[in-house]
């Protein structure tokens, strides 16, 4: 579900409360909640309060969302005014796009605020959590920068469809998540009635929107995952620049049928999520420009970027990750281009940097994904490195809901930010 900035109760009128944010006073339905008292602090969604927080724990949420930073326009350049004034009301060309991408020092941090105030404007403070359970790390592929490649010589597992199953219940009823991606690498070893079947179990015992990320299996792999009720995919192109997507498949992918999956994923009615990799060897600035432009064309509901993380046996095994700076810029621009889009903190961000997350969040990012693959698996799901799996306690806690509404609630979220796409 999802995460917002707690408010703190004023005073209580039978089932109304009236609460603060900052200055902000507004009613909020306590229906939920009916021990609430003055002082309290609550998490509330369209205007219904869901869960009350407590005093140290508000801080802590606070800590992550409730960023400001306020752009001096004397220690900004006219073009960089200029810029961010324009990309309010058009679509930025790439030389625009070059120049934020570019920026240092006070207009990067400037950069950044900018992208936050767009994502508080346009989507308040809604931080969505989603779950990923990776089922298999078997992979047909042998692409250059992956830890899963074929080539890899690494401990392989492959999960029952029951098993499947069984964990996506479990986390749905037990932690309340509402969004899951089953995702593995390109394993053909499941056709596409297996993993239809798996989607049909679970939605025939819990509401859950169930997202695939399988890779390139071709429309009727698809089309019978979505008649069983598959809601998404997420298939990241990678990259725009076909001659580097070619270096990076040796085994004769092209950018083209990538592109072509993602036009007939859009035509069956799935919510799309896509991206890029941020800092891949022989990648340029120009090539991240042109990466954000393909996804204002592709115009997807979710944008997933991350940053290049160097996997060992592999043949980019010794070319460094990018700045973290460099992936919060892009993360800025893509919020300031396309502002309605779910844009997650990735794995390999948190990975990269400790502050990762926070400083994602603070950028533009309004969306995480949590790893829940059971503990036995996770290991040896080793697309890099030392991947982040860190504790999430504070953020299950508070950003998933049991109640049936939140599933109706992220239903209607879901269905407006298709239309609006």
């Amino acid at each position: 579900m999802c995460l917002t900035i707690p408010v703190q109760v004023k005073e209580v009128k039978g089932k109304i409360a009236i609460v603060k944010r900052g200055e902000e006073e507004f009613p909020v339905d306590v229906t939920l909640l009916p021990d609430i008292k003055p002082e309290d602090w609550l998490l509330v969604i369209s205007g219904l309060a869901l869960k009350k927080v407590s005093e140290e724990d508000a801080a802590e949420i606070l800590e992550f969302l409730e960023y400001s930073f306020i752009t001096d326009p004397r220690r900004v350049s006219k073009r960089f005014t200029e810029i961010i004034q324009e990309s309010k009301f058009r679509p930025l060309r790439k030389e625009e796009i070059i120049y934020l991408l570019e920026t240092e020092g006070y207009e990067k941090e400037a950069l950044l605020s900018e992208a936050n105030m767009a994502r508080k404007i346009t989507i308040r403070d809604f931080i969505c959590i989603h779950g990923v359970v990776e089922f298999s790390n078997y992979c047909k592929n042998d692409c250059l920068y992956c830890g899963l490649q074929k080539s890899a010589r690494i401990e392989r597992y492959r999960m029952e469809k029951d098993e499947i199953v069984a964990r996506v219940i479990e986390v749905v009823r037990n932690k309340g998540y509402k969004l899951l991606v089953l995702q593995s690498g390109e394993d053909e070893f499941y056709s596409g009635s297996d993993l239809a079947e798996v989607v049909r179990k679970i939605k025939s015992q819990v509401r859950v929107f169930i997202f695939l990320s399988c890779g390139e299996r071709g429309e009727e792999f698809y089309g019978q995952l979505r008649q069983a009720g598959a809601s998404g995919i997420l298939l990241r192109f990678e990259t725009s620049n076909p001659n580097l997507f070619a270096q990076l498949h040796p085994n004769g992918k092209s950018l083209s049928r990538r592109l072509a999956h993602l036009s007939f994923l859009r035509k069956m009615g799935y919510f799309l999520a896509t991206g890029f990799l941020v800092g891949l060897p022989g990648q340029t600035i120009d090539d991240i420009a042109e990466d954000i432009l393909t996804i204002l064309r592709l115009n997807p509901e979710m944008v997933s970027i991350g940053p290049f993380l160097p996997s060992p046996h592999t043949p980019l095994a010794n070319f460094p990750p990018p700045e973290l700076d460099l992936v919060l810029k892009t993360i800025a621009v893509l919020r300031l281009l396309h502002k309605r889009a779910r844009i997650p903190v990735s794995t390999a961000l948190e990975t990269l940097n400790p502050e990762g997350r926070k400083r994602a969040l603070q950028s533009g990012a309004n969306a995480l994904m949590f790893i829940l693959t059971p503990e036995r698996y996770r290991p040896l799901y080793a697309l890099y490195p030392n991947r982040y799996g860190g504790e999430e306690e504070i953020w299950e806690k508070y950003g998933l809901f049991k109640y049936e509404r939140s599933y109706d609630m992220l239903e209607e979220r879901l269905k407006m930010e298709i239309e609006n796409g």
